[in-house]
């Protein structure tokens, strides 16, 4: 390019860059290096002299398009218009739709020969030539491509996502799904307190908000306003049933049809490729295989795709944000790939939609600007249409709707959809059996006949000569149990054969291959051919996991021990009541209460092992019900605790405890104290706590 020209050009560009402000000049620096034709490393400490004389060096004529291109995206309208106009009078630089991509990114063929000087005809605007007719051809059969490979991936979707397994068989997502209550914006900051502990406290004086702006799951990305979408909700609020959900309106044409291809990519199954080395179209082809070269058939850049990154909470990749790549074909971890799709480096023209449980959300960066939202689960209505709709006898619905309404712990919990069908299983059987006594009013006792059911009921699918024996099924339980416990320590959700190997469980028990658990535990396929295991809410391993802590006790092994000395110690020195005292202390030493609900459950399990109580578990687990003087020493521990300077969370979940225990002397004392004329004297703060909990549970 003539010197002269040069210079004008390097004027011409410099202009707009001046009227950036630092931060929108580095946005501007990162959009440039997307081009994939300058990297980074010559970019990233550039002035604006440097970033011109970069974009004039690798683009030569072609720069003026590759800077209206990047300030159009960046809704720098105005300065896009005063580039355009000062291009045409500098002469032959005008936009020209020829060189951009479907993505927004600009076609430029560099070559030592052309110094980068782009094709006239396409600057031009003249009349088709032979070879322009020949790109018509051509583009017919990418189209032709294009809708064979979406009608595969759609083959593939409905496989995977359109069944629901239950216990009375597999539905179908469609006829299942309960309309979820999704808001925009999040309850509050970043909260890492137990999820349980959460739900409990944030029912104290909530009530529909007309502030609460609703996000409609098919509406998520059509009005154009969010590319990036970030959904939190806690464990078992429905997010992954959501996603279900929103593929098969895609699949079934019912929704989002401006979309050519979804990809979904839980990270439970990019766990399994960890450290492994793909380009982004490979590793799309590993997930989905019958998409045959996909790499070579499609560019996806030109087309719209939206990616659903499902589960960041049970994600063991690295994600470091500070590296990135852009290009599609380049080779990289699958790390930095999804890290590189999560800040909108790579295949920056695509949607995204990440899901994650609250605490982990903070591991994408602010800067990344993704919309927020969450998943609060059921409202009151909904939780009413989700038994309407999964219990087909009315009768039988209205009675269970009834008896959550009367237990206020029970009602508050239902707001979860997994809660509404672990309640619904139990309850259903309790209706349907004449001889089993009243239904269950604790948490406890419900996750007690809940457990017990699934595992009795795996003789159900066996012959004769293969049914597991009552101490079997037990010993199973404790496994699980174990498997439970070891891994909440670990905040642990999902589990891989390793995992269950080394405590003890057979990976190829019938129990598990034959589906026969999938109440309790899941087992599920990858893409990738790897089997991944889960139980099926955090609440069922946290109630699994009490269960093991009290059977170790029973057998003298201390599951809490601080050192060597101590487990030692006690094997030779202990009683029920020293294992649920440390559990209590474990629990309140932990300021997110990661451990409320695992405590709540073992001390729940005291009086129902009581000798004289009928319980399902002494059915399986009979060395568990020894008669011990401990439900009283605990009850005066906890009230003990309860009156010292703990957090409100912690002191709530106490009087959880006591309910548990079956005592409510403190909550009473409380009432009657309420109900008094003496208004003027303080409240300790005990008293608040359980005039908390008394708002709580009658709310």
């Amino acid at each position: 390019m003539d010197p002269t020209m040069t210079a004008a050009l390097r004027e011409v560009l410099r202009k707009p860059l001046d009227n950036l402000t630092g931060d929108d000049f580095k946005s501007f620096k990162h959009l440039l290096r997307d081009q994939g034709q300058i990297t980074w490393g010559k970019l990233e400490k550039a002035d604006i002299n440097d970033t011109v004389d970069l974009m004039v060096q690798v683009y030569t004529k072609g720069a003026g398009d590759v800077m209206l291109t990047i300030l159009k995206k960046m809704n720098q309208n105005q300065l896009a218009m005063d580039l355009e106009k000062d291009l045409e009078e500098l002469g032959g630089q005008q936009c020209s739709p020829g060189l951009v991509r479907g993505d927004g990114g600009v076609k430029v063929d560099i070559t030592a020969d052309s110094e980068g000087m782009v094709d006239a005809s396409a600057l031009s605007g003249g009349s088709p030539t032979p070879q322009q007719g020949g790109d018509d051809n051509a583009a017919e059969e990418v189209k032709k491509k294009k809708t064979s490979l979406k009608l595969k991936l759609r083959e593939h979707l409905k496989k995977r996502f359109s069944f629901v397994h239950e216990e009375s068989g597999v539905s179908t997502v469609q006829d299942i799904y309960t309309e979820l209550h999704i808001v925009e914006g999040r309850t509050d900051g970043v909260n890492s307190t137990h999820e349980v502990s959460a739900i409990n406290m944030s029912q104290i004086g909530r009530g529909p908000s007309s502030e609460d702006k609703q996000v409609k799951l098919a509406n998520m990305f059509t009005d154009g306003s969010a590319t990036k979408v970030l959904t939190m909700g806690v464990a078992g609020v429905g997010k992954t049933v959501a996603v279900q959900k929103f593929v098969m309106d895609w699949v079934e044409e019912k929704a989002n049809q401006d979309i050519d291809f979804v990809f979904v990519l839980p990270f439970r199954e990019l766990n399994l490729k960890k450290g492994e080395r793909f380009n982004l179209p490979q590793l799309l082809q590993l997930f989905y295989p019958n998409l045959e070269d996909l790499e070579n058939v499609l560019d996806l850049s030109e087309c719209k795709i939206i990616f659903v990154l499902d589960g960041l909470d049970e994600s063991k990749l690295e994600l470091d944000f500070g590296n990135w790549i852009c290009k599609l074909g380049e080779e990289s971890s699958v790390d930095m790939l999804i890290t590189s799709l999560i800040r909108g480096m790579l295949l920056s023209s695509a949607l995204l939609w990440v899901t994650t449980r609250p605490a982990a959300a903070s591991q994408i960066p602010e800067e990344c600007s993704y919309l927020l939202t969450e998943v609060r689960g059921f409202n009151d209505p909904q939780k009413i249409e989700f038994f309407q709709n999964n219990i087909k006898n009315p009768e039988k619905a209205e009675r269970i709707i009834d008896h959550i309404k009367e237990n206020r712990s029970l009602h508050i919990m239902c707001h979860i959809p997994v809660f509404c069908r672990i309640i619904a299983n139990v309850l259903k059987k309790i209706l349907e059996d004449q001889s089993k006594k009243e239904s269950p009013k604790t948490l406890t006792a419900l996750y007690t006949w809940y457990s017990v059911f699934q595992i009795k009921s795996i003789n159900d699918k066996y012959p004769e000569d293969k049914k597991m024996s009552a101490k079997e099924k037990g010993d199973l339980l404790v496994k699980l149990g174990k498997l439970a416990f070891k891994h909440l320590e670990k905040g642990t959700l999902i589990f891989y054969e390793k995992d269950l190997e080394e405590c003890n469980i057979d990976v190829d028990c019938g129990a598990l291959k034959a589906g026969v658990c999938t109440q309790i535990f899941n087992l599920e396929s990858a893409s990738t051919g790897e089997d991944m295991f889960s139980f099926v809410h955090l609440s069922v391993q946290e109630f699994l996991a009490a269960l093991y802590v009290l059977h170790e006790g029973v057998l003298r092994a201390n599951p809490f021990p601080k050192n060597w000395k101590e487990k030692t110690s006690w094997r030779f020195s202990h009683s029920r009541f020293d294992l649920f005292k440390m559990a209590v202390d474990k629990a309140l030493q932990s300021q997110n209460g990661h451990f409320d609900l695992l405590v709540r459950f073992l001390l729940g399990l005291a009086p129902m092992l009581e000798p004289e109580i009928r319980s399902p578990l002494k059915e399986v687990l009979p060395q568990l019900a020894i008669r011990e003087v401990s439900i009283e020493k605990t009850v005066q521990y906890i009230k003990k605790k309860i009156r010292e300077d703990i957090s409100p969370e912690r002191t709530i979940n106490l009087f959880h405890c006591l309910n548990e225990l079956g005592d409510n002397s403190l909550v009473e004392e409380i009432n009657r104290y309420r109900n008094s004329a003496d208004e003027e004297k303080n409240l300790t703060p005990a008293q608040c706590s359980a005039l908390a909990y008394l708002l709580l549970m009658s709310a």
